[in-house]
C-alpha cells in the first residue's frame, strides 16, 4: 500500500483546519501557505473534501474552510476514502468473479485479511487522535505548521 500526496496534503489540510479554526472558516490562502501546497492542488483536495462532506465553506472576505463534523468523528478511512477511493489491495478480494482463480487461489485468503486490517487500523485513528498529539507550544496551545 502507497499513501499518495493526495492522501498526505488532504489528511494536511483538515487537520490545519481543525487546528486553526476558532470560529471563523480557515482561508485557503492560510492553508496553501502553512502546508506549502500550491494553492491550484489544495483547491483540488478541498473540492473532494467538500463532495464528501468533511469541509464546509464560507464564502466572502472572511470566508473560507471548517470541518462539518467533529474531529473525533472524522476517521483517517474517512480521508483516505475520499482522497483515493475505498480501493482494495487486489482486485480479486472485493470482486471474487473478476479472476478465474479465485475460488482456488492461496494467497487470496491472504489479500483479504490484509485489506481488512489496513481498513481496520485507518478506522481506528481520527483527526483528533492526531491533533491530540501535536507538539504543545506556550500556553499549551498545540502547534502545526
Amino acid at each position: 500500500m502507497r499513501i499518495t500526496t493526495k492522501v498526505r496534503y488532504g489528511l494536511r489540510a483538515l487537520l490545519q483546519i481543525a487546528v486553526s479554526y476558532d470560529g471563523k472558516p480557515v482561508p485557503l490562502s492560510a492553508i496553501s501557505e502553512n502546508q506549502e501546497i500550491s494553492r491550484k492542488y489544495l483547491e483540488q483536495l478541498v473540492a473532494a473534501l467538500r463532495r464528501e462532506g468533511l469541509l464546509g465553506s464560507k464564502k466572502g472576505v472572511l470566508g473560507g474552510y471548517y470541518l462539518t463534523r467533529e474531529p473525533k468523528d472524522i476517521s483517517l478511512w474517512d480521508v483516505f476514502c475520499c482522497m483515493e477511493g475505498c480501493v482494495p489491495l487486489v482486485e480479486c478480494v472485493p470482486e471474487p468473479d473478476s479472476c478465474t482463480r479465485s475460488s482456488f487461489c492461496t494467497t487470496r485468503s491472504i489479500w483479504e485479511l490484509l485489506d481488512t486490517k489496513l481498513q481496520e487500523f485507518w478506522e481506528s485513528y481520527t483527526l483528533k487522535d492526531l491533533m491530540d498529539n501535536l507538539p504543545e507550544i506556550e500556553d499549551g496551545q498545540k502547534q502545526f505548521e
